[in-house]
């Protein structure tokens, strides 16, 4: 009897429904895969290599000192109807007419030798000296006082009147123009300022002029 209930349970047992079956539980998900390292932003491009080719070859621009104009200072003054001017730099100074000592044995041109603070000094007419009418004393006369090497020389001149910038590489050949006397060395070119003509004179040639050679007291 045990016998056929064991069989029937049995039977009973393939007989009967399978048993659902629990779903198993998913893998845990994979690690997320490293973020990929920032890339460096793009430095701009050089300005001259975002500009457009140009046909011909670029302007080459000067360096600043290339530009820079050779000016030097000159001190303007006048005999009579005529305007001259000295580079400041061979002049050590302006004075009011002092009294003149004579001298024989000279040009026309030499008034004669004052006494500056202690030290003789020759002093020549500077319109004379240019085969010109000689300098008229007046309240504006002055003598300029050049000085070079231990050599002085004074220019007596109907007026000093200012002091003027001038740009060396505008200065005219003065023996190329009419409007200086040919061939004198003592004219080193002609400028033109303010709409008026110039002789730059030669200082260091004024200076080696001799004066006093063979001169005596008058």
């Amino acid at each position: 009897m045990n016998a056929v209930h064991a069989i029937d349970d049995y039977v009973d047992l393939l007989l009967s429904p399978a048993p659902a079956m629990v779903p198993a539980a998913p893998p845990p998900p994979p690690h997320p895969p490293p973020p990929p390292p920032p890339v460096p932003a793009a430095s701009p491009p050089h300005a001259a290599a975002r500009a457009p080719a140009r046909s011909g070859r670029a302007p080459i621009a000067e360096p600043p000192e290339a530009r820079v104009e050779h000016l030097a200072r000159w001190l303007r003054l006048r005999c009579g109807d005529q305007t001259y001017a000295l580079e400041l730099l061979k002049i050590r100074e302006v004075v009011l007419p002092a009294p003149l000592l004579p001298l024989r044995g000279v040009a026309a041109a030499v008034r004669g030798v004052m006494n500056l603070r202690g030290q003789v000094v020759p002093v020549i007419d500077l319109g004379l000296h240019f085969s010109a009418t000689p300098v008229e004393v007046t309240p504006a006369t002055r003598i300029v006082v050049l000085e070079e090497r231990n050599e002085i020389l004074g220019l007596q001149v109907s007026a000093v009147e200012d002091i003027v910038l001038i740009d060396e590489t505008r200065v005219e050949n003065a023996r190329a123009s009419q409007l200086a006397p040919v061939g004198d060395e003592r004219i080193r070119g002609i400028a033109r300022f303010g709409g008026r003509v110039m002789l730059l004179l030669d200082a260091s040639r004024l200076l080696a002029t001799p004066c006093t050679d063979g001169a005596t007291l008058r």
